[in-house]
C-alpha cells in the first residue's frame, strides 16, 4: 500500500505537534480539577486518592509531552495504511455494545476498551461539526471517491486510543487512569476541537476538494411491482426488507408509502415482494454520512432539490441507532456544565468592549433557564431522534440545515451571548418544525425564520446583557422559547406565528409608551430646524429694508440674529395659518426709529409713548422662543444708551437743562452709537449644522445627554475644568446679550460631563484611521449604535436626520433623546465614542455565510466515527 500524500503527512505532523500543546493544556486542567475536588472532600480516604492522582498526573506531563506526538503520528500512519481494508474497526462505543462478546476477552482488555469508550463519547460531541468537515477534506485528500469517515487516519478514535494507551502507562491502577480520563477527556475535547479546526484549513488551504454528493440508480432487479425477487436481491440493493434493519424505525417512501418490511426482517410476516400491494421505490438514500456542498445546500434551499422525495435506505437508520446509543450517558461521566463564571467575569468591563463569548450548538446553556434542553447532548438526542424519524432526503437536509443555520447564528458577534444562547435552546423545536417544513429557512415570511429574526432585532436595543432592561426582554422570550420546546411535534407553523405576535404585542405596548417622548423631541427638533431656515430668509429680507440708514450695527446685529428667529417662530405657529408675523412684525419700524438719534431728538414725546410698548413686545416675542433675559441683556443695555439722549429731555427742569441736553445731544457719538458699516448690514454667514435651540428645546432633544466632542472646550488652560458662564436676569427692563448673536445656537457641549479617564482608551489611537464622514453618511433612520452618553454606553437608534444632513437625532432607552451636530457625530466617531452596529438579517447573513465559506461542508450526516459515504440506491 503506497504511504499517504505529502498533504496529508504534512497534516499528520502538525496535528502531532499541537496534539503535545493539547496535552499539556489538558493535564494542567485535570490537575486543577483533581486539587479542586480535593479541597472540597470531607472523606479522608477520597481525599488521599484524588491527592495521589493529581501528584502522579503532575509527575508524568513532561514524559507524557514528548511521548504522545510520537505515538499519535505512528497511529496515524498505521491508520493510514489500513484504509484500503473492505470495513474499518467499529469506533469503542459500538464495539462494546455487544455484551455476548464480553466472555472472549480477559478482564484488561474489557476496563481498557470500556476507558476507550468513555473517553470517545465525550470527544465525539465536541467536535462534531469540525470533524465533519475535516472527514469530507481528508476523504478527498485520500483518494477516496465519497465521503468515509471512518477511514479518516485521525477520527477522535484513533487520538481517544493513543491517549487511553498513554494514560495506562502511568499506573497499574485502573481506578486512578479512570480518574485521569474523567477529569482530562473534557479539557482534551476542546483542544481537539480546535486541532480539527487548524487541520480543515490546512487541507482547503491545499485546494483539496469535499468529496462529492452522488447518485446511484436501483439495480433493476429490485424494481417493478410484480416481479419475483427475493429479500435477498432486497438487501443487495440496500431496500427494504433487507435483514438487520432496525423494527419500528418508521421508514417510508414519498407520499407517505412505506416499503417492504417497514421495520421489519425479511422473514417477517408482511407485505413482500411479488405480493399485491408492494410498491417499491425507484431509489434509496444512503445519508449514513455525507457533506452537504455549497450546490446542494443552495439547490434545497432555493431551488427544486430532485433528491428531496427519495426515501432513505437502510444503512442510514443503522448509523442513526449507533449515533443514539452513542449519545447515551455514561456512568462516571458528568456532561459539561454550564459555567456562570464565564458570563460574568466581565461584567465591569465596558459593554463594547467585552470579549465575544463563545456558544455553539455544542455548547451547555444555563439549566435554570433552559430546563433539559440546557444540556447539549439532551439536544443532540433530539436532533438524532429526529432524524430517525425521517423517511425522506429532504427531511434530513432541512434538519441539517437548521442545525448548521442555528450554529452559525450562535456565532453571530452582533447579538448578545443569552439571546444567542436562547436561539441554540430553541433548536430543538426548530428542527421538529423541519420535519413538516424542511425548507422553511428559505422563506423570509415563515413564522419559524421571522421569529427568530425578530427576536434577534429586537435585541439591538440593548447592549448589556446585564443590565435591567435587557434583563425585562429576556424575561418575555425565554418562557415562550421553553413552551415550544415542550411541544413533541408540530403539524406547522401556528405555533410559531403566535408566538411571534405575542412578543409583538409586547413591543408595541413598549414602544408606545416611549413614541410620546420621542415624537416631542423630534417635533422640537424640527421646529427649531425650520425656524432656523426661515429666520436666514427674514434676516435676508430684514436687510433689504430701506430704514437701515444710520441705525447702529448692534441693533441690526440682534435683528438679523434673535428677533429674525422671532419673526419666523411667530410665521410658523400663527393661529390663522397665515404665516403672519404680526406685531413682532410690525415692531421693527418702531425699533429701527428708536435709534436714530437725530429723528427722535425732534419728536421725543413719539418716543416717550413708544418706550414702554416697543420693549413689552420685544421680550414677548423673545420669551416665546425661549430666550431667557439673561441672553438678551446686553442688547437692551445697549439700547437705553441709545436711548438715553432723548430720555434726559424727560427729566429737564428748565429751558437751560433742555438746551444743554441737546448740546450733549450733540457730542460725538460713542463706538456703540455709530451707524452700521455696509459689512454690518449683511446677515451674518450660518454655518450649515449651526441651529438656534432654547434651553428647553435642547433638553427635550437631548443635546444635553451628548457627550463632550472636544474636551479642549471643556478644559482651562491649566487642565481644570472650565467654569460655567452664566447671567443673573436683571431686574430693569434692560437686559444684557451674552456677547454672541446665538447664544444657544448648538452644538453646546455640557460643561458637567468630561471623558473619563477609562474611556481615553490607549486602543482607539492604535485603531486603524476611520472616515467618520462615509461612515456618518451611511446611517439612515432606524440605524442602531452604540453612544458614550453621561459616563456609559448606551444603545440608542437613529430616528431623524435633517433634511441636509446637519442635525442627527438618537433615542435610547426610554425613548430618551441624544441630539448632535454633523460636527459633533464626526468627533464622535473619530474618537470611537459613536459606533454604528450592523443590523443586517440574522437568517440571511448566516446563510450567505455559509454559502461563501471555502468549500462549505453543511453536515448532516450523522457524527459517529463508523459512516459510510453517502449515495442514492
Amino acid at each position: 500500500m503506497p504511504s499517504a500524500s505529502p498533504v496529508v503527512q504534512q497534516c499528520f505532523r502538525e496535528a502531532s505537534d499541537l496534539a503535545r500543546k493539547a496535552l499539556e493544556a489538558s493535564l494542567e486542567h485535570a490537575v486543577a480539577a483533581l486539587q479542586e475536588a480535593e479541597s472540597r472532600s470531607t472523606v479522608v480516604a477520597q481525599r488521599n486518592t484524588l491527592a495521589e492522582s493529581w501528584s502522579a498526573l503532575q509527575k508524568q506531563k513532561s514524559d507524557w509531552g514528548v511521548q504522545f506526538p510520537v505515538a499519535l503520528l505512528a497511529a496515524f500512519n498505521d491508520a493510514a495504511d489500513a484504509r484500503s481494508e473492505a470495513r474499518a474497526p467499529a469506533p469503542a462505543a459500538y464495539a462494546m455494545s455487544n455484551f455476548s462478546e464480553l466472555s472472549l476477552v480477559d478482564d484488561s482488555q474489557v476496563a481498557k476498551a470500556i476507558e476507550s469508550s468513555r473517553l470517545l463519547q465525550v470527544l465525539l460531541p465536541a467536535v462534531e461539526q469540525q470533524l465533519g468537515e475535516l472527514d469530507g477534506l481528508m476523504s478527498t485528500a485520500l483518494g477516496l471517491p465519497s465521503v468515509q469517515p471512518e477511514r479518516n487516519p485521525m477520527r477522535p478514535q484513533v487520538f481517544a486510543d493513543t491517549l487511553r494507551t498513554l494514560l495506562s502507562s502511568g499506573t497499574n491502577d485502573s481506578d486512578m487512569s479512570a480518574l485521569w480520563i474523567r477529569h482530562l477527556a473534557p479539557s482534551f475535547a476542546r483542544e481537539l476541537k480546535q486541532i480539527y479546526k487548524t487541520l480543515t484549513t490546512r487541507l482547503q488551504t491545499a485546494n483539496v476538494q469535499v468529496a462529492s454528493y452522488r447518485v446511484l440508480q436501483t439495480p433493476s432487479g429490485v424494481g417493478g411491482g410484480g416481479g419475483g425477487g427475493s429479500a435477498r436481491t432486497a438487501a443487495a440493493a440496500g431496500a427494504p426488507g433487507a435483514k438487520g434493519v432496525p423494527r419500528g424505525t418508521g421508514r417510508g417512501g414519498p407520499g407517505g408509502q412505506t416499503g417492504v418490511g417497514d421495520g421489519q426482517d425479511s422473514e417477517d410476516p408482511g407485505l413482500q415482494q411479488g405480493q399485491s400491494g408492494y410498491m417499491p421505490p425507484a431509489s434509496y438514500a444512503d445519508l449514513s454520512a455525507y457533506e452537504v456542498q455549497d450546490a446542494l445546500f443552495q439547490d434545497f434551499l432555493y431551488r427544486s432539490a430532485p433528491h428531496a422525495q427519495q426515501m432513505l435506505a437502510p444503512a442510514y437508520y443503522e448509523a442513526i441507532d449507533e449515533e443514539l446509543q452513542a449519545l447515551q450517558p455514561i456512568d462516571g461521566f458528568d456532561e459539561p456544565q454550564y459555567a456562570p463564571a464565564i458570563a460574568v467575569q466581565y461584567r465591569r468591563m465596558a459593554a463594547v468592549d467585552r470579549p465575544l463569548r463563545e456558544v455553539g450548538i455544542d455548547s451547555p446553556l444555563n439549566p435554570q433557564t433552559w430546563g433539559q434542553y440546557g444540556g447539549a447532548r439532551q439536544r443532540s438526542l433530539v436532533r438524532s431522534q429526529l432524524r430517525k424519524e425521517a423517511k425522506q432526503v429532504g427531511q434530513v437536509l432541512g434538519l441539517e440545515v437548521v442545525r448548521k443555520v442555528v450554529n452559525q447564528v450562535a456565532q453571530d458577534p452582533r447579538l448578545l451571548a443569552p439571546v444567542r444562547e436562547a436561539i441554540v435552546a430553541l433548536e430543538p423545536s426548530l428542527l421538529r418544525l423541519a420535519m413538516v417544513d424542511p425548507r422553511y429557512l428559505s422563506d423570509e415570511r415563515h413564522p419559524g425564520r421571522r421569529l427568530i429574526e425578530r427576536v434577534a432585532e429586537r435585541s439591538f436595543k440593548y447592549n448589556d446583557e446585564f443590565s435591567t432592561d435587557f434583563a425585562g426582554f429576556f424575561g418575555n422570550v425565554s418562557p415562550v422559547f421553553n413552551l415550544l420546546n415542550e411541544q413533541e411535534a408540530f403539524a406547522d407553523a401556528q405555533p410559531f406565528a403566535l408566538a411571534l405576535e405575542g412578543f409583538e404585542e409586547i413591543w408595541r405596548e413598549e414602544d408606545s409608551a416611549d413614541q410620546a417622548q420621542r415624537d416631542k423631541a423630534v417635533a422640537a427638533i424640527r421646529l427649531a430646524e425650520q425656524r432656523q431656515g426661515l429666520a436666514d430668509q427674514v434676516a435676508w429680507e430684514l436687510s433689504t429694508r430701506p430704514d437701515l440708514d444710520k441705525v447702529p450695527g448692534v441693533v441690526l446685529d440682534f435683528l438679523f440674529g434673535p428677533w429674525a428667529l422671532v419673526i419666523a417662530h411667530a410665521k410658523l405657529t400663527d393661529p390663522s395659518g397665515h404665516n403672519d408675523a404680526g406685531v413682532f412684525g410690525l415692531v421693527v419700524s418702531d425699533l429701527l426709529w428708536s435709534v436714530k438719534r437725530e429723528a427722535t431728538l425732534k419728536a421725543p414725546a413719539k418716543l416717550f409713548e413708544m418706550i414702554p410698548r416697543m420693549l413689552a413686545t420685544l421680550r414677548e416675542g423673545l420669551a416665546k422662543v425661549g430666550h431667557e433675559p439673561a441672553e438678551t441683556q446686553a442688547f437692551f443695555d445697549t439700547l437705553e444708551k441709545l436711548h438715553r439722549p432723548v430720555l434726559r429731555l424727560r427729566r429737564a427742569k428748565s429751558l437751560q437743562d433742555a438746551t444743554d441736553s441737546e448740546q450733549a445731544a450733540l457730542t460725538p457719538q460713542e463706538d456703540f452709537e455709530m451707524p452700521a458699516s455696509a459689512e454690518q448690514r449683511k446677515p451674518k454667514a450660518r454655518a450649515a449644522h449651526d441651529v438656534w435651540l432654547a434651553r428647553k428645546e435642547l433638553d427635550e432633544a437631548g443635546f444635553f445627554d451628548t457627550l463632550p466632542t472636544d474636551l479642549s472646550e471643556l478644559r482651562a488652560a491649566d487642565g481644570s475644568a472650565a467654569p460655567v458662564q452664566a447671567h443673573e436676569a436683571d431686574s430693569s427692563d434692560y437686559a444684557p446679550l451674552d456677547g454672541s448673536d446665538h447664544a444657544n445656537t448648538v452644538p453646546l457641549e455640557p460643561e458637567d460631563e468630561l471623558i473619563d479617564e477609562f474611556v481615553q482608551a490607549p486602543e482607539a489611537a492604535a485603531l486603524v484611521e476611520l472616515d467618520p464622514a462615509q461612515i456618518l453618511a451611511g446611517l439612515r433612520e432606524g440605524c442602531w449604535v452604540d453612544l458614550f452618553s453621561k459616563r456609559r454606553w448606551l444603545r440608542a437608534q437613529l430616528i431623524w436626520a435633517s433634511s441636509k444632513g446637519t442635525l442627527f437625532m438618537f433615542t435610547s432607552q426610554g425613548g430618551q433623546p441624544h441630539s448632535m451636530t454633523k460636527r459633533s457625530c464626526e468627533r464622535l466617531i473619530r474618537d470611537r465614542l459613536l459606533r454604528p452596529v450592523e443590523t443586517q438579517g440574522i437568517i440571511q447573513q448566516a446563510i450567505e455565510q455559509l454559502a461563501q465559506q471555502p468549500e462549505p461542508s453543511t453536515r448532516a450526516g450523522l457524527r459517529n466515527s463508523q459512516q459510510a459515504s453517502l449515495s442514492i440506491h
